[in-house]
C-alpha cells in the first residue's frame, strides 16, 4: 500500500538527511578523504588491471601491476616539475631585487600623488599586512593540519587502492544481497558509476594534456622563460572547475611583469591564458568529457564551495566526479530522477 506523506514531512526528513551527511563528511575526513581518492583511482585502474588479468596474469599481481604503471606516470611528471622548480628558484634572489624595486617607485608614486610620506605608506602597510598576518594564520593553521593529515594517509593509499580493487566482486555481492530483488538496477548503477567515473578521470587527463600543450606552444611564442613549468602548472589546475586555471596562470603572469621590460609580454601572458580558457571552456571540455559527464554549472559552483569549505582543495578536486556519481544514481532511480535532472545540464525532462 503506497503512502503519501506530507510536502513539509519530505521537506525536513531531506534537510536533516543533508545536515548529518555534512557533518559526517567534516567530522569524518580523516577517513573519508583518502577513502575517496582510493575509489576513484582504483576504478581508474580497474580497465588496466582487467587487461592484464586477460594476458593471464594472477589477480594480485594485474592489480600490482597496474598500480606500478601509475605510480611511474606521476613520478615522471612530478621530476619533470621539480626540475623545473629547481631552475624557476635560481631566480628568487632577482625576484627580490626587483620587488624592492617596484616597491620604491609604488612609496614614491603615493608620495607625488597623495601628499603620503613613506613613514605614513609603511604605517598603513603594516596595518593591513597585520591584518592579513592575524586572519591568514588562522588559515594557514588549518592548511597545514589538513596536510599533515594527507601526508600521515598518503602512506595507506594504496593499500586501499589494492584492497578495493581485490574485493570489488565482493561489494557487488554485498549490494545484492542488501537490495534483494533489484539485481537489475544495481548493476547499472554500479558499472554506471565506473564508466562515469572512467570518462571524467580520463577525460579530465586529456584536458589537462591538451592544456599543457596549448600553453606551452602560446608561451612559448610569446618568449617567457620557464615555459613548460607555468604551462604544466595551470593546466594541472584546470582539475579544479571554473578557477583551477585562473589561479594557475598568475604565477606566469607575476613571472612575467618582474622579469620583462615590457608591459606587452604580460599582456601577452593573460592573453594566451585567456584564450586557451575560452578553448576549455567551449571547445575542448564539451567534447572531451561529453554530456555523460556534463554537470549543472550552476550545481557545480555550489559543489565546489561546500567541497572547498569541507576538505579543502582536495574537496574542490573530488566533488564534481562524486556529483556527477550521484546524478548517475539519481536517474537509475524512478524516485529520485528529478534530483538528477537537477543536477544535470538539460533543460528537458521527459
Amino acid at each position: 500500500m503506497n503512502q503519501s506523506y506530507p510536502a513539509w514531512l519530505k521537506g525536513t526528513v531531506i534537510l536533516f538527511g543533508l545536515v548529518l551527511i555534512f557533518v559526517i563528511l567534516s567530522y569524518g575526513k580523516f577517513i573519508m578523504m583518502p577513502l575517496a581518492f582510493a575509489a576513484l583511482i582504483a576504478m581508474l585502474l580497474e580497465p588496466v588491471s582487467q587487461w592484464l588479468e586477460r594476458l593471464k596474469l594472477n589477480r594480485v599481481v594485474s592489480i600490482v601491476v597496474s598500480m606500478i604503471l601509475l605510480f611511474i606516470v606521476l613520478g615522471g611528471i612530478i621530476s619533470l616539475l621539480s626540475i623545473q622548480l629547481v631552475q624557476f628558484a635560481d631566480r628568487l634572489p632577482e625576484a627580490n631585487q626587483k620587488i624592492q624595486a617596484i616597491s620604491s617607485d609604488l612609496l614614491q608614486f603615493f608620495e607625488a600623488k597623495f601628499n603620503l610620506s613613506p613613514s605614513r605608506q609603511v604605517e598603513f602597510l603594516e596595518q593591513g599586512l597585520s591584518t592579513v598576518v592575524n586572519e591568514g594564520g588562522k588559515y594557514l593553521s588549518s592548511a597545514l593540519g589538513a596536510t599533515t593529515s594527507v601526508f600521515a594517509t598518503l602512506g595507506l593509499l594504496p593499500i586501499f587502492v589494492f584492497f578495493m580493487m581485490y574485493y570489488k566482486n565482493m561489494y557487488r555481492t554485498f549490494l545484492h544481497k542488501l537490495w534483494k530483488g533489484d539485481g537489475e538496477t544495481i548493476n547499472n548503477v554500479i558499472d554506471g558509476i565506473q564508466s562515469v567515473t572512467q570518462n571524467y578521470i580520463i577525460g579530465m587527463m586529456t584536458v589537462i594534456t591538451l592544456l599543457a600543450i596549448l600553453n606551452a606552444i602560446g608561451l612559448w611564442i610569446i618568449g617567457i622563460e620557464h615555459a613548460l613549468f607555468f604551462a604544466v602548472f595551470a593546466s594541472i589546475l584546470a582539475i579544479i572547475p571554473y578557477i583551477g586555471i585562473v589561479i594557475g596562470s598568475l604565477p606566469a603572469i607575476i613571472f612575467a611583469l618582474l622579469f620583462t621590460e615590457s608591459l606587452l609580454i604580460p599582456l601577452g601572458v593573460i592573453a594566451v591564458f585567456a584564450t586557451v580558457q575560452f578553448l576549455e571552456g567551449n571547445f575542448i571540455t564539451p567534447n572531451v568529457l561529453g554530456s555523460r559527464v556534463s554537470i549543472n554549472p550552476m550545481v557545480a559552483l555550489v559543489a565546489l564551495l561546500v567541497g572547498g569549505e569541507l576538505w579543502g582543495i582536495s574537496g574542490m578536486i573530488l566533488v564534481v566526479p562524486f556529483i556527477g556519481i550521484l546524478k548517475h544514481i539519481f536517474d537509475q532511480i524512478e524516485a529520485l530522477r528529478p534530483f538528477g535532472y537537477l543536477f544535470g545540464n538539460s533543460q528537458e525532462y521527459s
